[in-house]
């Protein structure tokens, strides 16, 4: 005997019933290629899309909680060491990596921002796909 769906309604089992047809909106695909169920599997993806010379300093158990504490002090529930401010965004010390700081930006519409800082800041090289506004940059001096 074939089961149904969870999601389909009828009788099965029994002969001479009407069944219900199945919305087609629940057979679509999925979005994403794999399904995991764990907590950590949104930062693996994260890491995943880091450059290479990140990758090559950083393993993935320390891009996990530097992932996790980024999205804190974004979020304003952790404090981290401020090391520059401009008037729509702040830059916190990256622990994880040494040469790189974390840009936490306000106002994202702008092509460049004037931060004040003790350090010499390059580009950005790396934005959250989740939050854009949340980036690692790479400390010059």
């Amino acid at each position: 005997m074939k089961v149904p769906q969870i999601n389909c309604l009828g009788y099965f089992g029994v002969r001479n019933c009407a069944k219900k047809k199945c919305a087609q909106s629940s057979l679509s695909p999925t979005k994403h290629d794999c399904v995991s169920f764990s907590s950590n599997a949104q930062y693996m993806r994260k890491y995943v899309t880091l450059p290479e010379e990140i990758k090559k300093i950083l393993n993935p158990k320390d891009a996990i909680d530097m992932f996790k504490e980024m999205e804190f002090v974004a979020l304003g529930l952790s404090k981290g060491h401020k090391i520059g401010q401009g008037d729509f965004s702040f830059v916190y010390e990256n622990p994880w990596l040494d040469g790189y700081d974390l840009l936490i930006a306000q106002d994202l519409n702008s092509d460049s921002q004037i931060i004040y800082s003790k350090h010499k800041l390059g580009n950005s090289v790396w934005a959250d796909s989740d939050n854009n506004n949340i980036q690692i940059i790479k400390r010059l001096s």
